[in-house]
């Protein structure tokens, strides 16, 4: 069964399928988008990974530790943007 959202691929598109995806999601990620793309993305909304979620990726796109640790210090806040409602 297709949904309208597994056609679009934006950032947040790419975190669902990253925390929620199964393989095929992860192949079609992997060879859609270069590492240094998913690598960034990853690194932005690391507050977003679970310890497993987290794990998997920092060995599939070779993300240190030192890596991990300075995105850690950083503020979430700088990437994360609230709606304006009138």
């Amino acid at each position: 069964m297709n949904f309208i959202w597994d056609y679009c691929f934006g950032t947040e598109t790419i975190i669902r399928k990253m925390v929620l995806g199964n393989l095929e999601d992860f192949s079609e990620l992997l060879n859609k988008y270069k590492e240094d793309e998913l690598k960034e993305i990853f690194l932005s909304n690391l507050h977003r990974f679970n310890g497993k979620d987290r794990s998997f990726w920092k060995v599939i796109l070779e993300v240190s530790n030192e890596e991990i640790r300075r995105k850690s210090k950083e503020s979430f806040r700088k990437d994360f943007a609230l709606r304006n409602f009138p």
